[in-house]
């Protein structure tokens, strides 16, 4: 099938009053993120069914026309493993497109793996086979070669038909509602953004440290934290987390103990005596991190989860792991013992009715 390249406003504009009274739209994005802290868009790849195209946003300048039909609640927007594509239209373009729809988690309802990649649901479902051997171009490199532009268009072409088929099956067996709604909560926790406070929580082991340590750990994940966003720097480009922790354990008093926790020279040069700056500021009071395995009965609470799923899935057939994951357990135990925040999502949406009976 032919697509439109687009490189100019004027072909954006026109190619979206094509589209803009679509019921479904498929879309993917292609981003380069190596060393940066966002990912940098290279290529957005669009469906609507009839018409596509792959447009170079490096050239575009007006994207009005095109954010009317992102926000839009009545055209459908299929995706695929869409959590980093969701990233790039939160930089990109400050949005989340409205009424996603996910083909991998559609495709989890139908007893396939959470993980399923495209290629590998387009080959079972539609019979087709697709090349993937230009994964790893760098897409803000121009110009792109018609390999490159095929395998970008293929991602959207065949996720139309593919998205298609997989809502049918679901709506004959009666999960696509529920297929619906795993959408909408994915989506929903894919879109919360972190806060520099809470950045020293994301820290390998930073449970490990107490009192005045963990309040040095706070300040300077913060700061690591707030740079790497300012200056788009990849957050262990700034400082390793493992380094973080030993600063943060150990206190160092100099530039060379930097050295000796493992900064390297480049990097003390940069934020060294910033961060020394930083270790000598009032500590703030950080309450101790509680790890969920210390709750009380949590094996117990937990095994008992872990049994329900397993009946559930041989009553329903649903993947076990798409009705239970470890994410699931700890938020369930957390409110179950500490009585407060929102109710778990295992007693709320489509798992309410399977779960309700267990776990109240």
């Amino acid at each position: 099938m032919t697509y439109q390249f687009i490189t100019n406003n004027e072909q954006l504009v026109n190619y979206c009053l094509k589209i803009n009274n679509s019921s479904a739209i498929a879309l993917d994005t292609e981003f380069v993120r190596t060393r940066t802290f966002y990912p940098h868009l290279g290529l957005l790849q669009i469906f609507n069914g009839e018409f596509a195209a792959l447009i170079d946003p490096i050239s575009i300048t007006d994207w009005q026309a095109f954010e009317a039909i992102l926000n839009d609640p009545m055209i459908e927007k299929y995706f695929h493993s869409c959590s980093e594509d969701i990233e790039v239209f939160l930089h990109h373009f400050n949005c989340i497109p409205s009424s996603i729809i996910d083909s991998q988690i559609l495709a989890s309802f139908l007893d396939n793996p959470l993980s399923s990649g495209y290629a590998s649901l387009a080959k079972k479902y539609l019979g087709v086979d697709l090349d993937k051997s230009e994964t790893r171009t760098d897409w803000l490199k121009r110009p792109l070669t018609e390999k490159q532009c095929q395998y970008a268009i293929n991602d959207v072409l065949y996720l139309f038909p593919l998205m298609e088929k997989l809502k049918m099956l679901l709506a004959d067996q009666n999960w696509l509602d529920a297929a619906y709604q795993e959408c909408q909560m994915v989506i929903a926790r894919k879109s919360e953004v972190m806060f520099p406070d809470d950045a020293y929580l994301t820290i390998k082991n930073s449970w490990q440290l107490k009192g005045k340590n963990l309040g040095q750990l706070f300040k300077i994940a913060r700061f690591r934290y707030q740079l790497a966003k300012q200056q788009d720097i990849a957050l262990n480009f700034v400082i390793h987390e493992e380094v973080l922790w030993k600063i943060a354990r150990y206190l160092p008093s100099s530039l060379a103990e930097l050295d000796k926790l493992g900064m390297k020279g480049k990097e003390i040069r940069l934020y060294g005596q910033k961060i020394l700056d930083i270790l000598s500021e009032p500590i703030p009071e950080i309450p101790p991190i509680r790890r969920i395995n210390t709750y009380p009965d949590f094996k117990k609470i937990s095994d008992e989860l872990k049994k329900a799923a397993q009946i559930i899935s041989s009553k329903t057939g649903l993947n076990q792991d798409l009705l239970l994951s470890r994410r699931l357990i700890n938020q369930y135990i957390k409110w179950k013992i500490d009585k407060k925040g929102d109710v778990p999502e295992i007693l709320t949406g489509w798992r309410q009715p399977l779960f309700s009976e267990y776990c109240l």
